[in-house]
């Protein structure tokens, strides 16, 4: 019969009657190792051994108090295999085990950590990126020292025009503009946020005093412009009218 000494892990060989007839080397470095495998075991837990570790029994997995050279109650996960009249006994304690899967734990989280900080700055890179896009789908172009253009593109929503309207008003405030010509020739759909969001945008340009004049609108993006602001904006069918009639006014003042 081969020898279990050499076996990495707490290990005994016994007959029917318990008695130690083999152990590793890591087993006598752990236990005061005796005649009887019982002697290691803690009195309590000496009827689960008689009760469990029976040739009747093939294989079995249990759990006993164990006293060992350290610690006079520690528990181990017993793994019981018979061979013949033979039963190979194999001790894991139970406290490493834990250690072991909580070193295991502590990587997956820290692991789980580093993804979600990398995950939150790809988050942030995304939301810069669509604002910049936002800021750049309106952009304040001034045309005339009193006059200045806002082209807008692609679908408005209230939350591309909440990016941009702080742009306008403080280029507006800034400037100082009479007149502001919002072109939507590149505009595709309108949503209903959209369309009160504009309202209420076209509304603060006019209390601050400036004129808006809407450029550029499709009959399907006239429905549903109906809030206080929208209707006191001016309308013209293209920006090139809309630019020379305000030249116009310009040259008879």
């Amino acid at each position: 019969m081969v020898s279990g000494k050499f076996l990495p892990l707490p290990y005994f060989l016994l007959d029917e009657e318990l008695t130690i007839l083999d152990y590793s080397r890591p087993a006598s470095d752990i236990f005061l190792i005796g005649d009887n495998f019982i002697t290691l075991v803690d009195e309590d837990n000496r009827q689960k051994v008689s009760q469990y570790i029976q040739p009747h029994f093939s294989e079995m997995k249990i759990e006993l108090n164990m006293k060992t050279k350290h610690d006079p109650l520690a528990m181990f996960g017993i793994s019981v295999q018979w061979e013949g009249n033979k039963v190979h006994i194999l001790c894991v304690e139970k406290t490493k085990e834990v250690d072991t899967l909580s070193d295991q734990l502590i990587k997956l989280r820290s692991r789980l950590s580093e993804t979600d900080f990398e995950l939150l700055e790809k988050k942030e890179e995304l939301e810069d990126a669509i604002a910049r896009i936002h800021k750049l789908s309106g952009p304040f172009i001034p045309l005339y020292a009193e006059a200045g253009l806002v082209p807008l593109f692609g679908d408005l929503q209230a939350d591309n025009l909440q990016v941009i309207e702080e742009n306008i008003l403080y280029r507006i405030e800034e400037g100082d503009y009479e007149q502001v010509f919002f072109d939507f020739h590149a505009v595709g759909n309108i949503t209903d946020d959209g369309k009160r969001r504009l309202g209420q945008l076209f509304e603060t340009i006019q209390l601050m005093g400036t004129k808006t004049v809407i450029v550029g609108l499709s009959p399907t993006q006239v429905s549903g412009l109906k809030s206080k602001g929208t209707l006191q904006a001016a309308s013209m069918a293209s920006l090139k009218q809309a630019i020379a009639k305000y030249i116009k006014k310009q040259n008879q003042k």
